[in-house]
This record gives C-alpha cells, structure tokens and sequence, in this order.
C-alpha cells in the first residue's frame, strides 16, 4: 500500500482533528504507512499520534512575531514546507483536511507540477465560501487538479458535486466514532457529583468550540425565552474552546439574566462524562459536517434538539431520536428545547432510538473500514494504470 500524508491546520481539540485521532491510528493498526503534517505547531492531540507510532510533523511557532506578519509568513511557510514535501515524496497520496489546508496543499501541488493523488475532504457545509468569494473561485480552479473528494455528509458530497467533481469523483463517508466508552458507564448522579453538576438539576450541553458560526449567541436567546417556563434548577454547560469570544457570551448570557444557570467549561476531552452527566444535547451551529459530539451524545443515549445544517438532519431523526430545527432562529430552537425539557418519557424514547441509530450507521469500525476500502481503491487504480 502507498504512504499516506495526512496534512491539517493543527491537531488542537476540535471535530476534524478528534476525527483523525480515531481514525489513523486504527488505519495504522490495518498495515497503512501514515504520516501527519500540521501547518501550525498547536498539538494538543499530538500524543495520540506519538503512542500509535505515527510520525507528526509540527509547524514553527510564531507567537513570538507580531499579528500583522505572524499569519503571512505561517501561509509562506506552510505552502514551501508542503512543496518540500511534494518533491521528496511525488508517489506518496497527500490528504488534506479541511479549507486551509486544502487551499495550500492544492497550490503547493500546483508549484511542484505534482501528478501524484491529491485528495480532499470537506468536513462542513460551504457557507465559508460566502465570506470569502475568492476562496470559492480559487477551490474551484484547484478541484480540477485533485483526483477524489470526500464529504461526511449527503449535503457536503451535493455541493462538491455541484462544484465540478464527477459522481465518481466523490465519496461519502459518515463520522464515526467508538462505542466502548459510552457503555457501562457510571450512575448519573455519580459523574454528576465528580464533575460538580447539580444532581437535581435539568442539564443541558452542548459541545462545541467557541467560533460565532457555532450558534452560541441564539442559544443564549433561545434559553432567555424560556427560562421562567424551565424548571427553576435548569443548567447548561458549553464545553469547548474560546476563540475570543468567551467574554463577550458570558456578557450576553448577563445582560440576559443567566449567568446563573450557565456555564463555560472550556476545552474538554472528558466529553463522554459530560454527556452522560446530561440530560438533553444541543447543536445550535449555523454550519455543519456531521458533528462528532451529536453522534457522541446519541451513543450516550441522550435526546437531541439540532439545527438542521449539513449532515446533522442524517444523524438525528426529526421526532424520532430528537428535533431538527431551523437554523439562526431563536424563537423555534427555544420552542423545542422546551418541549424536550418538560417531556421526561419522550427524552427517553428519543435517547433509546438514538443509541440504536448510532450503533447501526455511525460506528467508529465502519467509518475506518470505509476509509480502509477507499485507500486501497486509489492504490488498486494507480496500481492498474502504471502497469
């Protein structure tokens, strides 16, 4: 089997970079030579790598320069260090995730006249794209030159359809994620008393990194709607990274009258207690792939309230394992939070059937087992035409 560079942003706590700490060291288990490239030297899961024997590669620190030339000179660096790459390893198929990454490695490729197997994968719905036209020109120019993309959703494989890749040019494959930590967990009330929830209170979470696109802001607006309809003892936690933004929510969620009953946690990696400490997941993001922690709070066998963006409407069934609602709309997510809230059988039934759905689409061994079949097509295929 050919080598595989896994290139990427940073192997900070988020969903792409937890997604290739599942999923590479069991490629690795399977014969696959991998290596991973990160653009910056921010690591925090690095030491999952180092313990499965996969080689990371770390960016130079920039911190110490100021801001104006700080990110120039990380794009310069990153673009000659993957052209380095490029030109020591022309047979290698390079693989990047998510648009940063893919946008330099692409150019880097362009620079190094490189006909090797450049694949990409897209991980979130292209709102991004919005924000920045000229990202959108540019990803289109570089789609001509890369072999096979990747969407873990139906709607992300619709739109890189739609930006010119052939049907058999792209793939679907769903996130996945493993399900032994989810099973013979502790009483409720005991993760509750160890991570210092109250044990009577109705406790809601939501597990997301601070970025604006995430829905923070109309969940704090949702819940001020609602909040005298709750019970009295109502909590919800926010795990996941600030990204200068964390002053300004815990502002809103003031002014708003809720500081009392929320609380910013941070950078998590103790998701799985969380969740089952919890009563009712939350994804409120204006823009999505398929979101690990959803499917992380189904295996826990919680009810979930989503808004319906990317792939979060293929992994939560509407009324069935949970509510799929409209996007940037305060008044319905709150609508159906409280209706989950004061529901405790429907809770149940809906965290059942989400358990069920997990463990029959969403397992961590078929999402490696897809990723393991598709890499050996693209050696099969090369293999077949060098003869």
């Amino acid at each position: 089997m050919k080598e595989i560079h896994f290139i990427i942003n940073s192997l900070e706590v988020g969903g792409a970079e937890r997604h290739l700490s599942q999923v590479l060291p069991a490629l690795k288990s399977m014969g696959f030579s991998i290596k991973v490239i990160v653009l910056s030297n921010k690591a925090a899961l690095k030491p999952i790598f180092d313990k499965a024997g996969i080689p990371v590669a770390l960016g130079p620190n920039f911190d110490c320069l100021p801001n104006i030339i700080r990110k120039p000179i990380y794009l310069l660096t990153s673009v000659f260090r993957l052209m380095f790459n490029f030109l020591r390893n022309p047979e290698v198929i390079h693989h990047p995730f998510l648009p940063e990454a893919y946008m330099l490695t692409a150019l880097a490729a362009r620079l190094t006249f490189f006909k090797g197997i450049l694949v990409m994968s897209r991980r979130t719905v292209d709102d991004y794209q919005q924000r920045r036209p000229m990202w959108r020109r540019l990803e289109q120019y570089f789609h001509r030159f890369t072999k096979k993309a990747l969407g873990n959703s139906q709607t992300i494989v619709q739109q890189l359809c739609q930006e010119g890749f052939t049907t058999d040019q792209v793939g679907l494959i769903y996130n996945g994620i493993e399900i032994e930590p989810f099973q013979n967990l502790p009483a409720k009330s005991e993760l509750r008393n160890s991570l210092g929830f109250r044990t009577d209170a109705l406790v809601f979470i939501v597990v997301a990194n601070l970025y604006p696109y995430k829905g923070h802001m109309d969940l704090l607006n949702a819940f001020a709607l609602i909040a005298d309809k709750l019970p009295k003892n109502w909590q919800l936690f926010c795990a996941g990274r600030s990204v200068n933004t964390l002053e300004y929510l815990e502002n809103h969620a003031s002014i708003l009258g809720l500081s009392n009953h929320v609380k910013f946690l941070g950078s998590r990696t103790d998701t799985t207690k969380l969740f089952a400490a919890s009563d009712i997941a939350i994804s409120s993001s204006h823009e999505e792939g398929l979101s690990n922690s959803v499917l992380e709070a189904m295996a826990t066998g919680l009810p979930l309230v989503v808004t319906n963006v990317g792939g979060n409407a293929e992994a939560v069934q509407n009324m069935v394992t949970g509510l799929v609602v409209p996007p940037k709309n305060p008044a319905i997510l709150a609508n159906a939070l409280l209706y989950v809230a004061l529901d405790p059988q429907l809770r149940q039934t809906y965290g059942s059937a989400g358990k069920e759905r997990v463990l029959q689409y969403f397992t961590l061994q078929q999402c490696v087992q897809q990723y393991a079949d598709f890499y050996k097509s693209l050696t099969t295929v090369t293999e077949y035409s060098d003869a």
